[in-house]
């Protein structure tokens, strides 16, 4: 079901974002379950028109997909954004599609052939390490994936992931954000949000841009920290 942003509660969000750190403020990851039981499984999609509120387009724009660039689809799932992604960089590049469900990646690597995707590889990670090939990676994508983590150790996941990603590779997080849904409000939000900011700081991550688009989800680009 969508629920359009109302102004009051975006302005709400940025306030306390503010005062949990130094980056661009907005909402983004959908609360935690104490009861997961699967890590890494997503949630369901809501119902509706996907291609309309995803917005595949405009996000690659605004993270910097371009022809020739290796992406990680980390947490890919059925391949929904990993055959968008392998338009884009093309034939002179290459689309990692990662997740732990085995049974979803044989399937994913049957649909690459019936589609004769080349540029696509499969690979099954672990549930604390995606497995991507080191130093290869200009944009990791992960799209619903880190609020699913379950019981993973979350700095230690995104560590994993940071072997993968080249010198100046960046990671692109999407999360539902509960603000939007109106299911939170921006206080009762705070406190998870505190811990995922503290997630990617122990895993030496900093946010460097914020973007607040998507109707459902809020979006953060982040780099490597240089380490002091």
């Amino acid at each position: 079901m969508l629920i359009h942003t109302r102004r009051r509660s975006c302005v709400a969000l940025g306030v306390v974002l503010l005062s949990l750190c130094a980056v661009s403020s907005v909402a983004w990851i959908a609360p935690k379950s104490d009861a997961v039981q699967q890590p890494r499984r997503k949630a369901s999609m809501p119902a509706g028109d996907r291609d309309q509120w995803q917005m595949s387009a405009r996000v690659m724009d605004e993270i910097g997909v371009r022809p020739g660039m290796t992406v990680a689809d980390v947490g890919a799932g059925e391949g929904w954004f990993t055959f968008r992604l392998a338009d884009r960089v093309g034939a002179a590049g290459r689309v990692i599609a990662e997740d732990i469900d085995a049974p979803a990646m044989n399937a994913l690597r049957e649909e690459c052939a019936v589609q004769r995707a080349a540029n696509i590889s499969v690979l099954v990670g672990d549930p604390e390490d995606p497995k991507l090939p080191a130093g290869t990676v200009d944009v990791a994508l992960m799209v619903n994936v880190l609020s699913a983590l379950g019981s993973v150790n979350k700095a230690h996941f995104l560590g994993n992931l940071a072997k993968g990603l080249k010198p100046d590779g960046r990671l692109v997080i999407i999360e539902w954000d509960p603000v939007k849904g109106q299911q939170l409000t921006a206080q009762e939000f705070e406190p998870e949000l505190a811990k995922e900011l503290r997630s990617l700081k122990d895993a030496q991550f900093e946010v460097v841009k914020t973007l607040d688009f998507l109707p459902r989800q809020s979006m953060w680009i982040c780099v490597r920290r240089t380490r002091e």
